[in-house]
């Protein structure tokens, strides 16, 4: 076996343990991006794919962030709150004994850099075109000041660059007013939602709420995950025709560095 197939078969096995306890607590979630392309369109992982993520509408999110923190296997897991436990607005569930290196990786624990899952959050959206562009303008500057705060390295010149531009933000009132265009529609009803948290662009990041009302069960290798009910409509406009193969050339894995599995 080799290391990426090992790699995808323990990142299955916390995924599993995500999916019983979410079963478990009546929260739902769904597979996110490349995560809903691996089950659709090969039953399992992309052949090349490094990592897994779902993501979960903000009440779901918030109860799992509630009761994950208090009651996710700790002897097994770290539980790393975004904002909290490490520098992005969303969280990760970690195996302990491991370790994943990454391209760009932030500066946190070295024992805390196991193998993970992605816990994505889809946040309420502007109900207005000019409102939705406005609101994913603040989000990135947001997201930007939070890697800089907290020590994030990146060989990219695009990115120190909006980095840089986005350090306005150590004024407060810069601040409060960044987050609070990005969160000002929580809790209400706009008719969109937004995958504000995940690194996905504009126009595509934002979806009929309609969308993440309903999901259903698929196979993904030797079980099955939540996946939006309209799954085709979701990965069309994330992906464009998700089902054909990119070229041979872009059929690599995005993130890994260098792994050690421990006892698993």
């Amino acid at each position: 076996m080799n290391d990426l197939r090992h790699l995808q078969l323990v990142i299955l096995s916390i995924a599993k343990d995500i999916d019983a306890f979410c079963t478990a607590n009546n929260i739902q979630y769904s597979l996110n991006g490349g995560s809903a392309i691996g089950a659709i369109r090969h039953q399992g992982f992309i052949p090349w794919d490094d990592d897994f993520d779902l993501q979960m509408t903000a009440d779901n999110y918030r109860r799992f962030v509630e009761l994950a923190r208090k009651e996710f296997n700790n002897e097994k897991y770290y539980f790393e709150e975004g904002l909290k436990d490490w520098p992005l607005d969303f969280c990760k569930i970690k195996l302990k004994g491991t370790v994943f290196g990454e391209k760009e990786e932030y500066a946190g624990k070295d024992n805390m850099r196991g193998i993970f899952v992605d816990i994505f959050r889809v946040d309420r959206a502007a109900p207005t075109t000019c409102g939705r562009l406005f609101q994913y303008a603040c989000c990135k500057a947001r997201s930007a000041y939070l890697l800089k705060q907290r020590g994030y390295k990146s060989a990219s010149f695009p990115k120190k660059l909006v980095m840089f531009i986005a350090s306005l933000q150590k004024i407060a009132i810069v601040r409060k007013f960044i987050n609070h265009q990005v969160f000002k529609y929580d809790g209400k009803e706009t008719g969109y939602v937004g995958l504000l948290s995940d690194n996905t662009h504009y126009p595509n990041c934002f979806f009929h709420e309609n969308i993440f009302k309903e999901t259903t069960k698929v196979k993904f290798e030797d079980t099955k995950f939540s996946i939006l009910k309209d799954y085709d409509a979701y990965l069309k406009q994330l992906f464009g025709n998700y089902m054909q193969l990119p070229p041979e050339n872009e059929r690599r894995n995005p993130h890994l560095t260098n792994v050690d599995f421990g006892k698993y």
